[in-house]
């Protein structure tokens, strides 16, 4: 027994597998030494590192030149005086001088004023036009009435189309019409004057008739202006 043991202990001891005899009657028994277990190998999976997504390059806008903003074109100023209908005090409302209306108006009517009371007294002349007017107001007068006649401007200057052919209305000779001798087509109940101011009053007057159907009329140089109702076209002979 102690010969079994011995061995066993020598075997053990040099690494060796030993085989133990077991006692008599009892079945003898191999004992293998287990080789150690080796633990699997775990294989970690490789992730693939992300794909980073490309950068956008920054967009910039257009850059918009703000739009100026356009200056107001200021109205046309008139060199010319002028003035519409009201009643008007010369020297404060309106300045003295000639003024004419540049169009036929309708149903124009006018007076020059003494004063302000309304009465036939108060009146230094007026008058009714149906066509292109003028009127000379003085430093003199109080004031002036216009009624439905439109503008009253101080440009004088030329509006008829011919200087030898024309209608009814009051023109300025060597401006509008030119001196010379005129044959009126006619009208029923036609007025004409030759002017030496157009101040509406009959000192204004050299020369004038009523007449009916086609008449003739001798416009001299020294006249100032010619006035025409009623007559139809003049035309130069």
């Amino acid at each position: 027994m102690k010969t079994v043991l011995a061995l066993a202990f020598l075997v053990a001891a040099c690494g060796g597998t030993a085989a133990t005899t077991a006692p008599t009657g009892a079945p003898a028994t191999t004992q293998t030494s287990a080789a150690p277990a080796t633990a699997a190998a775990t294989t970690t999976p490789t992730t693939a590192p992300a794909t980073a997504a490309p950068t956008a390059a920054p967009t910039t806008a257009p850059t918009v030149a703000p739009t100026p903003t356009p200056e107001p074109t200021p109205s046309p100023t008139s060199e010319f005086a002028s003035f519409g209908d009201g009643t008007w005090e010369v020297g404060t409302d309106i300045e003295p001088g000639t003024y004419r209306l540049r169009e036929a108006p309708s149903l124009c009517y006018w007076a020059r004023l003494s004063g302000f009371g309304g009465g036939l007294d108060d009146i230094i002349a007026n008058g009714n036009e149906g066509a292109p007017a003028i009127v000379t107001i003085a430093a003199t007068d109080t004031g002036f009435e216009s009624a439905r006649c439109g503008t009253w401007t101080a440009d004088l200057s030329q509006v008829t189309t011919s200087t030898t052919e024309f209608d009814e209305g009051t023109w300025i000779v060597g401006t509008d019409i030119e001196p010379g001798t005129y044959r009126s087509s006619g009208g029923e109940l036609c007025y004409w004057a030759r002017l030496s101011g157009f101040g509406g009053s009959t000192s204004d007057i050299v020369a004038n008739d009523n007449v009916s159907g086609p008449t003739i009329v001798t416009i001299e140089g020294s006249d100032e202006g010619f006035a025409s109702q009623r007559c139809g076209t003049w035309t130069a002979r």
